[in-house]
Parts: C-alpha cells; sequence; structure tokens
C-alpha cells in the first residue's frame, strides 16, 4: 500500500484527482467516517418522541443531544492523544469502536438514565471520527485538492441532514426506534473493516499524555452553558453562562502551559492560527441561532408544518455546500475574496430576516437563508484550509483535530446566547405570535453581528501571515 506522502496530490490537481487510485479509497473513507456522525445527529431529533413514549424521561428530552454534544466536544479534544498512542489507523478504529459503542448501547438503554450515559459514549466517539478525520485530511491531502475535498466533505453533511430523518423516520413511524441506533451500527461496523483495511499506518510521534482535568473542565463548562436553557429567569441563565465561560477560559489557561489540547495561542488576535480558531468559533455560532429560531419561526409567524421547515433548513445546507463546493476550486486570490466576503454575506443576511422576518413572504426568507448558507460555505472551507496550510509543521496536526472541538463549542455558545437574547426579549413570557414576533427581530439582529466579528477576522487572519497559499 503507498504510503500518505506517496499519494498526496500536488496543488493543481482536478476534481476527479481526488477520486483516482488508493486516493479515492481514503477520500469515500473520509466521508463515511463523518457521516456516520452527522446522520446520527440528525437521526435522535426525530426518533426522540417515539423513545420518551417507550422508555419516558420527557423532562431530560434535550439533554440527548446536550451530552451528545459535550461528548463530541471531549473526543475532539482528545484526538491528539489518541493520535500519539493508537498511531493513524488504530486511532481512527478505536474511534469507530467508541461510538459504535454509543450506539448499541443506546440500542439496548432499558432507561433514559442508561441512554444518556451511551450517547456521552457515541458523541465521544462521533469526536474522535472527526478529529481523525480532520487529521487525515491533512496527511493525506495537499493544496487545493485538500480544498476541495473539505467542501466535498460539506456535501456529506447535507446528505446526512435528508438521510438521517428518513432513517429516523422510518423507524419511528413503526414504532421501533431502537433499530435507528442500530442502522448506524450496520453502517459504523463496515467503516470499521474499511478503516483497518485502507488506513496507512503512519508515525505516531511524541507520546501525549491524556490531559483529564482539562478535559473535565471542558467538558464541565459545555454542560453548565447548554444547563442555561433550563431556566427562565434571565440572571440564571446568564450566570450558567458566564460560569461556563469562565471554566472555558480557564481551561484554555491550563492548556497554554503544557501539551496541549488546542494549538498555542489558541484563540489570540495576535496569532495566525489563533485567529483563524476565532473564526471557526464564530461562524459555527452565526448560523446556530437559524437553525433553532427558524423553526419556531415558521411555525407560529407563518403556521407551517414540519415539512416546510425541514424544507427551510435543507435550503441552507445545500446552499452551504454548493458554496464550498462552487468555491474549492478557485484561485488564491479569488479563495481570499470568498473567505473574506462569506461571512460578511451571512450577517447581511440573517439582518435581512431580522428585519422581515413575520412580514416578508416564506420566499424572502428562503433566499436570506440561502444566501447565509452561501456566505457560510465560502468562508468554511478556505479558512480551515487556510489554517491548516498556515500551521507550522509542529502544530499541523494539533491544528486539524482540535477544529471540530472549537467549533462543537461555537454551536455551543451560539445556541446559549440566542436563548440568552430571545428570554430576555420576552420569549420566556410564551411563543404566541405576538411575542414570537417581538423577540425574533432582536434575536437575528443580534445575532448578525455575530458572522460580521467573524469575517473582521478573516481579514485579521490573512494580515498576520499574508504569504500563506492553500
Amino acid at each position: 500500500m503507498n504510503s500518505p506522502d506517496q499519494t498526496q496530490p500536488d496543488e493543481g490537481g482536478s476534481w476527479a484527482d481526488m477520486f483516482h487510485g488508493i486516493r479515492g479509497i481514503y477520500t469515500i473513507l473520509l466521508n463515511v467516517g463523518i457521516g456516520i456522525h452527522a446522520i446520527d445527529i440528525f437521526v435522535i431529533t426525530t426518533v426522540m418522541p417515539t423513545v420518551i413514549a417507550e422508555i419516558g424521561g420527557v423532562e431530560f428530552y434535550a439533554w440527548t443531544t446536550t451530552l451528545y454534544m459535550v461528548g463530541t466536544i471531549v473526543g475532539a479534544a482528545s484526538g491528539r492523544y489518541v493520535r500519539s498512542v493508537l498511531g493513524r489507523r488504530k486511532g481512527y478504529v478505536a474511534a469507530g469502536f467508541m461510538f459504535l459503542i454509543g450506539a448499541a448501547g443506546c440500542a439496548a438503554a432499558p432507561n433514559m438514565a442508561v441512554l444518556l450515559i451511551f450517547r456521552v459514549a457515541e458523541g465521544f466517539g462521533g469526536g474522535l471520527l472527526m478529529s481523525q478525520s480532520m487529521t487525515l485530511i491533512n496527511d493525506l491531502y495537499s493544496g487545493r485538492m485538500r480544498t476541495r475535498v473539505l467542501a466535498v466533505t460539506t456535501t456529506t453533511w447535507s446528505i446526512a441532514a435528508v438521510v438521517g430523518p428518513l432513517v429516523g423516520g422510518f423507524w419511528g413511524s413503526v414504532g421501533l426506534w431502537r433499530g435507528a441506533f442500530l442502522t448506524t451500527c450496520t453502517l459504523t461496523i463496515l467503516f470499521i473493516v474499511a478503516a483497518w483495511l485502507v488506513v496507512p499506518e503512519g508515525d505516531r510521534g511524541p507520546r501525549h499524555k491524556l490531559p483529564r482535568r482539562r478535559l473535565a473542565l471542558l467538558g464541565f463548562s459545555v454542560i453548565l452553558v447548554a444547563a442555561s436553557g433550563q431556566f427562565e429567569e434571565i440572571s440564571l441563565r446568564a450566570g450558567f453562562v458566564v460560569s461556563g465561560i469562565f471554566c472555558f477560559w480557564r481551561t484554555l489557561k491550563l492548556d497554554a502551559g503544557e501539551s496541549g489540547l488546542f494549538p498555542k495561542r489558541v484563540l489570540s488576535l495576535f496569532a495566525p492560527i489563533g485567529t483563524a480558531y476565532w473564526v471557526f468559533l464564530l461562524l459555527s455560532a452565526s448560523h446556530t441561532p437559524l437553525t433553532i429560531f427558524m423553526p419556531l419561526a415558521l411555525t407560529r409567524l407563518y403556521g407551517l408544518d414540519p415539512l416546510w421547515i425541514g424544507y427551510m433548513l435543507t435550503v441552507f445546507s445545500l446552499a452551504w455546500s454548493i458554496a464550498s463546493i462552487g468555491t474549492a476550486g478557485w484561485n488564491e486570490k479569488w479563495a481570499r475574496y470568498a473567505c473574506i466576503g462569506g461571512l460578511f454575506i451571512t450577517s447581511a443576511s440573517i439582518a435581512g430576516i431580522a428585519f422581515t422576518v413575520g412580514t416578508a413572504s416564506i420566499w424572502v426568507l428562503t433566499g436570506f437563508m440561502a444566501t447565509a448558507g452561501i456566505g457560510v460555505g465560502m468562508t468554511n472551507v478556505h479558512s480551515i484550509s487556510w489554517a491548516l496550510a498556515a500551521a507550522d509543521k509542529d502544530e499541523a496536526q494539533i491544528t486539524a483535530s482540535a477544529a471540530p472541538a472549537m467549533r462543537s463549542i461555537g454551536i455551543a455558545y451560539g445556541a446559549a446566547m440566542a436563548g440568552l437574547i430571545a428570554n430576555a426579549a420576552g420569549l420566556s413570557h410564551g411563543t404566541s405570535p405576538e411575542i414570537v414576533r417581538g423577540a425574533l427581530p432582536w434575536v437575528f439582529g443580534i445575532g448578525a453581528l455575530v458572522p460580521f466579528a467573524g469575517g473582521l477576522c478573516v481579514i485579521r487572519m490573512y494580515a498576520l501571515k499574508p504569504g500563506v497559499k492553500i
């Protein structure tokens, strides 16, 4: 089998080159690994009503997603340690095994407590899969080909957004929600076998200790932020969010003095990679309010059924993928324009939603959702590719493996802040059309500032290290 160095494409390769020979097998495998994690995220939201009907635990309804996210973040942040202990192939296979254990445990769960425990395990495995996948993309591809592979992975998420609800909906409709998890188990077993046969072994690099304290503190910070949504009082919500931010800050302070979960000077606006990580964080926080509160707007203000809600979110996902793929082959000059302009387009689109929600037609909102997705897709693929190209050789692996953790943290904080704004704007008093019409412009209006700040970070990122070629 060829080594990764022998399979790396040159910067001028075509789209078809990523599917030639052994490189094509790598491309397919990476997308399958990302796909099983992505599909599972969409499956659980579809089958949860059936789960609650059988095993109870409605008071923990939201925690099946929350704890999965906590596990995902901790798993992604552990990627460097797993890679240093097990190596490239075994690390990837171990991620699949952890995901399989979690999915199998969920399928067999007799009550909600057991289900939540295995959701954490499943999330941990999913985070590891994402982390190891990003590291493999960094190892196996370079130049413009890497950008194209990253763009293809966004399409996998869009496909998962369609396939996941279909799988969950089928098993939920026949009253056998456990079948959804067993389907995930089957796909994961096939992935594990393929990964063992295909992924090339490589140098493990220096051995890293498992940073238990920092991982626990990181997970706790996310739990605090997520728990803020359980309270109606704004002061309590704000207190939990601030406490979560403090724990996250403390995690980064501890991380700076040791072998890191994250790259050096992460989230420093005076370091290229630190600024790129701000872009990752703000980009994920940018689209989270749309996915949370747009369904509420469509239901309460437009009287649409779930099919239309799914259609609107699918438009956003497809626009994201189309923009990623459409700009992935652009030359250096135009790629920079895309990366810088993307989040500003998203900011303008969310601001448009803020000004028109409840008054404009559904087609106007669909247009704004599409342009918001286009903006995210333009920045997403090029910012990640830039960060991987800009990283020093000794930080290349950690830059790749820790990126999914920072993006998941952005989702958690974006959701918490959007909920805090919504409550402050009156949503805690109910979801009548009048209250929703008054609150959501504030949510989206303030939310539009997040991608705008992200766009400024992209400009700063390029200014700090202008000679990077992607």
